[in-house]
């Protein structure tokens, strides 16, 4: 399938860091499966100014694949990233995923069906893992505990990194975002940018649909095991306090 100057879908995929995942074929079923769709389509990938061959890789792969098209911006982390993608992506729905494909694309078929049922926004919501070890899985509990107490009453899963919107919904969410951006970022730290656009789409109005989708785990060394739990359930306060002071626009 070609790709139309304003395709069906469009999707986003950050990259930090992702050689040894490209090398072990991590983009290889994204190829497959949408090359095989009678919609059109892009994937925008985002190289979060990568320190290892992840650029030169996917320079090469992208010259191979003329519907893969290879954004490098300053490393922002993810919520950079995944925002700069959206905001020039041209679909009519959006989906960010990520590059290792914890969550296989296929997923998105549900996806689909949930926008044309009249969902703006679609989330993954993740099976329960028993591959955790006992203190990821307390860690998780208590963000999500934190989450649903102070910004998102009623979301099963805010953090799945499998997650869509319709054109005008991402358009208006990203371009709002206030607490995920513009500092300054080391490693490959991921934040809770996810809260923040959650939190801004029920604010918008927006109707979210929550989808069950299938899930891989599969272990990262690029975060900070202890730091990052802290810094994500500060910057959750933070949307609640930014939302108080009146700093996102209606």
């Amino acid at each position: 399938m070609h790709m139309a100057s304003n395709p069906s879908l469009s999707v986003v995929i950050p990259a930090y860091n992702e050689a040894t995942n490209f090398k072990a074929g991590a983009l290889d079923s994204v190829v497959k499966f949408l090359t095989k769709q009678k919609y059109t389509w892009e994937v925008l990938l985002v190289n979060d100014e990568s320190t290892d061959q992840t650029k030169e890789l996917l320079t090469t792969f992208c010259q191979q694949n003329p519907n893969f098209k290879l954004m490098t911006i300053a490393h922002g982390g993810k919520s950079a990233a995944v925002t700069a993608g959206v905001l020039s992506a041209l679909g009519e729905i959006i989906l960010f995923s990520d590059f290792d494909q914890s969550t296989p694309i296929q997923e998105v078929a549900k996806f689909i069906t949930a926008h044309q049922s009249g969902a703006d926004v679609a989330i993954g919501v993740r099976a329960q893992t028993t591959d955790d070890t006992w203190i990821r899985k307390i860690r998780s509990k208590a963000f999500l505990t934190l989450v649903q107490i102070v910004a998102l009453p009623g979301i099963q899963d805010s953090q799945c990194g499998f997650k869509s919107f319709s054109r005008l919904a991402a358009k208006k969410i990203f371009s709002s975002l206030k607490i995920s951006l513009g500092r300054k970022i080391t490693g490959g730290y991921m934040g809770a940018f996810d809260v923040e656009v959650l939190f801004l789409a029920r604010k918008y109005g927006y109707k979210i649909e929550q989808v069950p989708v299938a899930w891989k785990k599969i272990l990262s060394e690029k975060l900070n095991v202890w730091k990052e739990p802290f810094q994500m359930a500060t910057d959750t306060l933070k949307v609640r306090v930014y939302d108080i002071l009146g700093k996102y626009e209606k």
